[in-house]
Protein backbone atom coordinates (compact mmCIF):
# COMPACT_ATOMS: atom_id res chain seq x y z
CA UNK A 1 0.00 0.00 0.00
CA UNK A 2 1.11 3.55 -0.69
CA UNK A 3 2.01 5.76 2.26
CA UNK A 4 0.14 9.03 1.58
CA UNK A 5 0.02 10.43 5.12
CA UNK A 6 2.44 13.20 4.16
CA UNK A 7 0.07 14.30 1.39
CA UNK A 8 -2.94 14.23 3.74
CA UNK A 9 -1.10 16.45 6.19
CA UNK A 10 -0.02 18.84 3.42
CA UNK A 11 -3.63 18.93 2.24
CA UNK A 12 -4.84 19.77 5.71
CA UNK A 13 -2.31 22.58 6.04
CA UNK A 14 -3.59 24.09 2.78
CA UNK A 15 -7.31 23.93 3.51
CA UNK A 16 -7.56 24.65 7.23
CA UNK A 17 -9.03 27.89 8.42
CA UNK A 18 -8.92 28.88 12.06
CA UNK A 19 -10.13 32.14 13.48
CA UNK A 20 -6.73 32.55 15.14
CA UNK A 21 -5.03 32.34 11.74
CA UNK A 22 -6.74 35.32 10.14
CA UNK A 23 -5.99 38.75 11.55
CA UNK A 24 -8.55 40.37 9.23
CA UNK A 25 -11.32 38.12 10.51
CA UNK A 26 -10.37 38.83 14.11
CA UNK A 27 -10.36 42.54 13.43
CA UNK A 28 -13.77 42.55 11.69
CA UNK A 29 -15.29 40.46 14.44
CA UNK A 30 -14.03 42.78 17.17
CA UNK A 31 -15.34 45.82 15.29
CA UNK A 32 -18.80 44.25 15.08
CA UNK A 33 -18.81 43.37 18.77
CA UNK A 34 -17.69 46.89 19.64
CA UNK A 35 -20.56 48.38 17.61
CA UNK A 36 -23.07 46.16 19.39
CA UNK A 37 -21.71 46.99 22.83
CA UNK A 38 -21.82 50.72 22.07
CA UNK A 39 -25.40 50.55 20.78
CA UNK A 40 -26.60 48.65 23.83
CA UNK A 41 -24.80 50.98 26.21
CA UNK A 42 -26.04 54.15 24.46
CA UNK A 43 -29.62 52.90 24.65
CA UNK A 44 -29.48 51.63 28.25
CA UNK A 45 -30.03 48.05 27.11
CA UNK A 46 -28.63 44.86 28.71
CA UNK A 47 -25.01 43.97 28.05
CA UNK A 48 -23.84 40.59 26.79
CA UNK A 49 -21.05 38.11 27.24
CA UNK A 50 -19.56 36.32 24.28
CA UNK A 51 -20.09 32.58 23.69
CA UNK A 52 -17.66 30.52 21.63
CA UNK A 53 -19.40 28.41 19.00
CA UNK A 54 -19.19 27.21 15.41
CA UNK A 55 -16.39 25.72 13.34
CA UNK A 56 -13.75 28.25 14.36
CA UNK A 57 -14.28 27.36 18.03
CA UNK A 58 -14.24 23.62 17.26
CA UNK A 59 -11.29 24.25 14.91
CA UNK A 60 -12.85 22.33 12.05
CA UNK A 61 -13.20 25.19 9.56
CA UNK A 62 -11.91 25.12 5.98
CA UNK A 63 -10.97 27.81 3.52
CA UNK A 64 -13.80 28.60 1.10
CA UNK A 65 -13.70 27.62 -2.58
CA UNK A 66 -15.54 29.01 -5.60
CA UNK A 67 -18.08 31.60 -4.43
CA UNK A 68 -18.54 30.13 -0.98
CA UNK A 69 -18.16 32.51 1.93
CA UNK A 70 -16.25 31.76 5.11
CA UNK A 71 -18.55 32.22 8.06
CA UNK A 72 -17.76 33.31 11.60
CA UNK A 73 -20.26 32.39 14.32
CA UNK A 74 -20.56 34.81 17.22
CA UNK A 75 -22.81 33.99 20.16
CA UNK A 76 -24.09 36.71 22.49
CA UNK A 77 -25.19 35.66 25.97
CA UNK A 78 -27.70 37.99 27.64
CA UNK A 79 -28.20 37.20 31.31
CA UNK A 80 -31.94 37.58 31.65
CA UNK A 81 -35.04 35.40 31.54
CA UNK A 82 -36.81 34.82 28.25
CA UNK A 83 -39.90 36.56 29.68
CA UNK A 84 -38.00 39.83 30.17
CA UNK A 85 -37.71 40.62 26.45
CA UNK A 86 -39.05 39.02 23.29
CA UNK A 87 -36.72 37.31 20.84
CA UNK A 88 -37.66 39.86 18.18
CA UNK A 89 -36.77 42.72 20.52
CA UNK A 90 -33.29 41.33 21.11
CA UNK A 91 -32.76 40.56 17.44
CA UNK A 92 -33.86 44.13 16.72
CA UNK A 93 -31.14 45.52 18.98
CA UNK A 94 -28.48 43.59 17.09
CA UNK A 95 -29.82 44.58 13.68
CA UNK A 96 -29.96 48.26 14.60
CA UNK A 97 -26.40 48.10 15.91
CA UNK A 98 -24.90 46.65 12.71
CA UNK A 99 -27.33 47.57 9.93
CA UNK A 100 -25.07 50.24 8.42
CA UNK A 101 -21.78 48.46 9.04
CA UNK A 102 -21.69 46.87 5.56
CA UNK A 103 -23.83 47.06 2.42
CA UNK A 104 -25.48 43.72 3.26
CA UNK A 105 -26.96 42.93 6.64
CA UNK A 106 -29.50 40.10 6.57
CA UNK A 107 -32.00 38.76 9.08
CA UNK A 108 -31.73 34.98 8.97
CA UNK A 109 -33.93 32.66 11.03
CA UNK A 110 -31.31 31.87 13.68
CA UNK A 111 -29.10 34.95 13.40
CA UNK A 112 -28.29 38.41 12.07
CA UNK A 113 -25.74 38.10 9.25
CA UNK A 114 -23.19 40.80 8.40
CA UNK A 115 -21.80 40.15 4.91
CA UNK A 116 -18.44 41.45 3.65
CA UNK A 117 -17.49 41.81 -0.01
CA UNK A 118 -14.17 40.09 0.70
CA UNK A 119 -15.93 36.71 0.81
CA UNK A 120 -16.95 36.08 4.38
CA UNK A 121 -19.77 36.87 6.77
CA UNK A 122 -20.39 37.07 10.50
CA UNK A 123 -23.45 35.28 11.91
CA UNK A 124 -24.57 36.80 15.21
CA UNK A 125 -26.80 34.65 17.40
CA UNK A 126 -28.37 35.88 20.63
CA UNK A 127 -29.27 33.86 23.73
CA UNK A 128 -31.26 34.57 26.85
CA UNK A 129 -29.60 32.71 29.73
CA UNK A 130 -30.74 32.24 33.31
CA UNK A 131 -30.17 29.68 36.04
CA UNK A 132 -32.89 27.20 36.90
CA UNK A 133 -32.56 23.98 38.92
CA UNK A 134 -28.84 24.72 39.31
CA UNK A 135 -28.33 24.69 35.55
CA UNK A 136 -28.02 27.47 32.97
CA UNK A 137 -31.03 27.58 30.68
CA UNK A 138 -30.32 28.80 27.13
CA UNK A 139 -32.87 30.16 24.68
CA UNK A 140 -31.89 31.12 21.13
CA UNK A 141 -33.59 34.17 19.60
CA UNK A 142 -35.03 32.87 16.33
CA UNK A 143 -36.93 34.87 13.74
CA UNK A 144 -39.52 32.15 13.13
CA UNK A 145 -40.10 30.49 16.50
CA UNK A 146 -39.06 33.13 19.03
CA UNK A 147 -37.12 31.95 22.07
CA UNK A 148 -36.07 28.36 21.30
CA UNK A 149 -34.28 25.89 23.61
CA UNK A 150 -30.54 25.54 22.93
CA UNK A 151 -27.31 24.73 24.76
CA UNK A 152 -24.16 25.73 22.84
CA UNK A 153 -21.64 25.04 25.66
CA UNK A 154 -22.90 21.48 26.10
CA UNK A 155 -22.73 20.90 22.34
CA UNK A 156 -19.12 22.07 22.28
CA UNK A 157 -18.24 19.86 25.27
CA UNK A 158 -19.93 16.88 23.60
CA UNK A 159 -17.64 17.14 20.58
CA UNK A 160 -14.46 18.02 22.47
CA UNK A 161 -14.89 15.24 25.02
CA UNK A 162 -15.17 12.64 22.24
CA UNK A 163 -12.20 14.08 20.35
CA UNK A 164 -9.94 14.29 23.39
CA UNK A 165 -10.84 10.78 24.56
CA UNK A 166 -10.26 9.08 21.21
CA UNK A 167 -7.60 10.99 19.24
CA UNK A 168 -4.68 11.52 21.60
CA UNK A 169 -1.19 11.45 20.10
CA UNK A 170 -2.41 11.86 16.50
CA UNK A 171 -1.19 15.43 15.96
CA UNK A 172 0.71 16.29 12.78
CA UNK A 173 4.02 18.14 12.89
CA UNK A 174 3.06 21.12 10.75
CA UNK A 175 -0.17 22.27 12.38
CA UNK A 176 -0.28 20.30 15.67
CA UNK A 177 -3.83 19.23 14.79
CA UNK A 178 -5.25 15.85 15.77
CA UNK A 179 -6.67 13.26 13.37
CA UNK A 180 -10.29 14.06 14.23
CA UNK A 181 -10.02 17.71 13.20
CA UNK A 182 -7.89 16.93 10.13
CA UNK A 183 -10.40 14.38 8.88
CA UNK A 184 -13.41 16.62 9.52
CA UNK A 185 -11.72 19.31 7.44
CA UNK A 186 -10.98 16.81 4.65
CA UNK A 187 -14.64 15.73 4.54
CA UNK A 188 -15.85 19.31 4.58
CA UNK A 189 -13.59 20.15 1.65
CA UNK A 190 -14.88 17.06 -0.21
CA UNK A 191 -18.41 18.33 0.47
CA UNK A 192 -17.53 21.75 -0.97
CA UNK A 193 -15.85 20.24 -4.05
CA UNK A 194 -18.88 18.03 -4.63
CA UNK A 195 -21.36 20.89 -4.15
CA UNK A 196 -19.56 24.24 -4.47
CA UNK A 197 -22.62 26.32 -3.60
CA UNK A 198 -24.79 26.36 -0.51
CA UNK A 199 -28.13 24.67 -1.09
CA UNK A 200 -30.72 22.60 0.76
CA UNK A 201 -29.32 19.23 -0.48
CA UNK A 202 -25.85 20.16 0.83
CA UNK A 203 -25.20 19.03 4.43
CA UNK A 204 -23.97 21.74 6.80
CA UNK A 205 -20.52 21.45 8.35
CA UNK A 206 -21.80 20.59 11.84
CA UNK A 207 -23.60 17.57 10.38
CA UNK A 208 -20.24 15.95 9.61
CA UNK A 209 -18.85 16.78 13.05
CA UNK A 210 -21.79 15.11 14.80
CA UNK A 211 -21.77 12.20 12.37
CA UNK A 212 -18.08 11.64 13.15
CA UNK A 213 -18.90 11.46 16.86
CA UNK A 214 -21.96 9.26 16.49
CA UNK A 215 -20.92 6.86 13.69
CA UNK A 216 -18.09 7.09 14.96
CA UNK A 217 -14.90 8.17 13.22
CA UNK A 218 -12.07 6.03 14.59
CA UNK A 219 -8.44 6.73 15.42
CA UNK A 220 -6.13 4.78 13.09
CA UNK A 221 -2.34 4.63 13.14
CA UNK A 222 0.43 2.83 11.29
CA UNK A 223 2.38 0.15 13.11
CA UNK A 224 5.11 2.71 13.77
CA UNK A 225 2.62 4.91 15.66
CA UNK A 226 2.10 7.58 13.01
CA UNK A 227 -1.53 8.51 12.25
CA UNK A 228 -3.09 7.08 9.09
CA UNK A 229 -5.74 9.57 8.02
CA UNK A 230 -6.54 7.71 4.81
CA UNK A 231 -7.47 4.50 6.60
CA UNK A 232 -9.50 6.36 9.23
CA UNK A 233 -11.45 8.21 6.52
CA UNK A 234 -11.91 5.08 4.41
CA UNK A 235 -13.50 3.15 7.27
CA UNK A 236 -15.76 6.04 8.19
CA UNK A 237 -16.93 6.94 4.69
CA UNK A 238 -17.63 3.31 3.76
CA UNK A 239 -19.74 2.95 6.89
CA UNK A 240 -21.76 6.05 5.97
CA UNK A 241 -22.15 4.96 2.33
CA UNK A 242 -23.46 1.55 3.42
CA UNK A 243 -26.10 2.98 5.75
CA UNK A 244 -29.48 1.29 5.39
CA UNK A 245 -32.09 4.01 5.09
CA UNK A 246 -31.28 7.60 5.94
CA UNK A 247 -28.04 8.90 7.45
CA UNK A 248 -28.84 10.59 10.76
CA UNK A 249 -26.78 12.93 12.96
CA UNK A 250 -28.74 14.39 15.87
CA UNK A 251 -27.75 17.26 18.08
CA UNK A 252 -27.27 16.12 21.68
CA UNK A 253 -28.82 19.38 22.86
CA UNK A 254 -32.24 21.04 22.39
CA UNK A 255 -33.96 20.83 20.00
CA UNK A 256 -32.24 17.49 19.35
CA UNK A 257 -32.72 17.95 15.61
CA UNK A 258 -31.28 15.73 12.87
CA UNK A 259 -28.90 17.83 10.79
CA UNK A 260 -29.52 15.69 7.70
CA UNK A 261 -33.29 16.18 7.80
CA UNK A 262 -33.07 18.96 5.21
CA UNK A 263 -32.10 16.40 2.55
CA UNK A 264 -34.98 14.79 0.66
CA UNK A 265 -34.92 11.02 0.19
CA UNK A 266 -33.53 11.50 -3.33
CA UNK A 267 -30.90 13.92 -1.97
CA UNK A 268 -29.97 11.36 0.67
CA UNK A 269 -29.50 8.63 -1.95
CA UNK A 270 -27.23 10.95 -3.95
CA UNK A 271 -25.29 11.84 -0.81
CA UNK A 272 -24.67 8.19 0.07
CA UNK A 273 -23.66 7.43 -3.52
CA UNK A 274 -21.18 10.31 -3.42
CA UNK A 275 -19.86 9.11 -0.07
CA UNK A 276 -19.38 5.68 -1.68
CA UNK A 277 -17.32 7.27 -4.47
CA UNK A 278 -15.16 8.95 -1.83
CA UNK A 279 -14.73 5.64 -0.02
CA UNK A 280 -13.75 3.97 -3.32
CA UNK A 281 -10.98 6.52 -3.83
CA UNK A 282 -9.70 6.14 -0.29
CA UNK A 283 -9.73 2.35 -0.56
CA UNK A 284 -7.96 2.44 -3.94
CA UNK A 285 -5.24 4.57 -2.36
CA UNK A 286 -4.89 1.86 0.28
CA UNK A 287 -4.49 -0.90 -2.29
CA UNK A 288 -2.09 0.60 -4.80
CA UNK A 289 1.64 0.66 -4.11
CA UNK A 290 2.16 3.81 -6.18
CA UNK A 291 1.74 7.08 -4.20
CA UNK A 292 1.37 9.05 -7.43
CA UNK A 293 -1.59 7.00 -8.62
CA UNK A 294 -3.06 7.04 -5.12
CA UNK A 295 -2.88 10.82 -4.87
CA UNK A 296 -4.16 11.39 -8.40
CA UNK A 297 -7.28 9.43 -7.47
CA UNK A 298 -7.63 11.29 -4.19
CA UNK A 299 -7.25 14.65 -5.92
CA UNK A 300 -10.33 13.85 -8.01
CA UNK A 301 -12.52 13.70 -4.90
CA UNK A 302 -10.79 16.27 -2.67
CA UNK A 303 -9.98 18.86 -5.34
CA UNK A 304 -6.85 20.52 -6.62
CA UNK A 305 -5.46 21.34 -3.18
CA UNK A 306 -4.74 17.67 -2.56
CA UNK A 307 -1.06 17.28 -3.55
CA UNK A 308 0.27 14.73 -6.02
CA UNK A 309 3.97 13.93 -5.50
CA UNK A 310 6.52 13.74 -8.28
CA UNK A 311 7.17 10.15 -9.36
CA UNK A 312 10.90 10.57 -8.85
CA UNK A 313 10.32 11.54 -5.21
CA UNK A 314 8.26 8.48 -4.35
CA UNK A 315 9.79 5.40 -5.99
CA UNK A 316 6.44 3.76 -5.26
CA UNK A 317 7.23 3.89 -1.53
CA UNK A 318 5.03 1.61 0.56
CA UNK A 319 4.21 1.37 4.22
CA UNK A 320 3.19 -1.43 6.58
CA UNK A 321 -0.56 -1.72 7.13
CA UNK A 322 -2.23 0.59 9.57
CA UNK A 323 -3.96 -0.55 12.70
CA UNK A 324 -7.04 0.82 14.42
CA UNK A 325 -6.06 1.77 17.94
CA UNK A 326 -9.18 3.54 19.19
CA UNK A 327 -11.20 1.78 21.85
CA UNK A 328 -14.30 2.81 19.91
CA UNK A 329 -13.24 1.07 16.71
CA UNK A 330 -15.51 -1.94 16.96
Amino acid sequence: MADVQKQFEEFHEKIRMDYEMASELREKREVVLKRIRKYLNDNNLPAFREIGQGSYTMKTGTKPIEDLEYDIDVGLRFDFHEDDYTANEVRGWIYEAVKEHTDRVETKKPCIRVVYEAGYHIDITSYAVWEENEKDQYRLARKDTGWTPADPPTLLDYVNNFREANFKDTEDNATKTDQFRRNIRAIRRWNDVRMPYDSKPKPVGLAFVLLAVQRPLTRVTFLDGRPDDRHSLATFTRSVANTIGRVIAKKPTPEYDDLFVRLSDDDMDEFKDAMGTLADALEFAGRTADPVKACERLQKVFGGDFPVPEAKDTAAKTQAPAIITSSSSA
